[in-house]
C-alpha cells in the first residue's frame, strides 16, 4: 500500500510541476517601457535609419521579448529591417543579435515585433535599429520632447554616419526574466512522469 501511495504521489507531483511551471513561463514579463503617450507629432524625414538605445532593466530582468514602433506611410510599398545590436560610442557594434525584415506600406503602420528573446548583459548599451533600406522619406515616429525614457535616439546619414540626438523613438518594449522556455518545463514534467512509470513497473502496480 505504501508503494502504491508513493507512486500516486510522484505522479501527482509530476502533473503539478507541468502545470505550474509551464504556466509561469507565459507570465514572465518583468518590465515595460512605453514612450507612445508622449508623442508630440514628430516624424523622421531625410534620414536612412533610426535607432533607440536602451539597457536591460536589471540583472534579473534581462531578456528583450517585444518591441513596437510606428512608421509613416511610404511613397510606394517597400520593406524595413529591424535589428538589435550592442551599441557603442559611434553606433552598432559587431553583428546583429536579432534581425527581421518587414513589409512597409503606403499608410502609417504599427509594427509589433514579438518573440525577440535576446538575453542582454546588464550595464551594456544596446540599440533597436530601424534600417529603412535606402529610403529617406518620412519614416520613424519619435518624441522631440525626450519624455518617457532616459536613453537617446540615434539617426543615420551615409555622409555623417550615426548621430546621437537626445530624442526618444516612439516605442514600447517588454522585458522578461531569463527563465527556460515552456518546452523545457514540459520536458522536466515528462521526465518525472517517466520516473513514475518506471517505479510503477518495478513495484508491479
Amino acid at each position: 500500500m505504501r508503494d502504491h501511495n508513493a507512486f500516486r504521489s510522484l505522479k501527482l507531483l509530476a502533473w503539478i510541476s507541468v502545470l505550474l511551471l509551464a504556466g509561469s513561463a507565459y507570465a514572465s514579463i518583468c518590465n515595460s517601457v512605453d514612450t507612445r503617450p508622449f508623442w508630440d507629432n514628430n516624424i523622421t524625414n531625410g534620414w536612412y535609419a533610426q535607432a533607440q538605445t536602451f539597457e536591460a532593466p536589471s540583472s534579473t530582468c534581462n531578456v528583450l521579448s517585444e518591441w513596437e514602433f510606428e512608421l509613416a506611410g511610404r511613397t510606394s510599398p517597400g520593406q524595413v529591417t529591424f535589428y538589435i545590436y550592442q551599441w557603442g560610442p559611434t553606433g552598432p557594434v559587431g553583428n546583429p543579435l536579432y534581425s527581421q525584415t518587414l513589409n512597409w506600406g503606403t499608410s502609417a503602420q504599427l509594427f509589433d515585433i514579438t518573440n525577440i528573446n535576446v538575453t542582454l548583459t546588464p550595464g551594456q548599451l544596446y540599440g533597436a535599429d530601424i534600417d529603412l533600406l535606402g529610403y529617406s522619406g518620412q519614416s520613424v515616429y519619435f518624441n522631440g520632447n525626450m519624455t518617457g525614457y532616459g536613453y537617446d535616439g540615434w539617426w543615420y546619414m551615409p555622409s555623417t554616419g550615426w548621430n546621437d540626438i537626445p530624442f526618444n523613438q516612439y516605442f514600447a518594449a517588454n522585458f522578461s526574466n531569463a527563465i527556460p522556455e515552456p518546452g523545457t518545463f514540459l520536458l522536466f514534467g515528462s521526465s518525472l512522469l517517466g520516473v513514475a512509470g518506471l517505479l510503477r513497473r518495478r513495484i508491479g502496480l
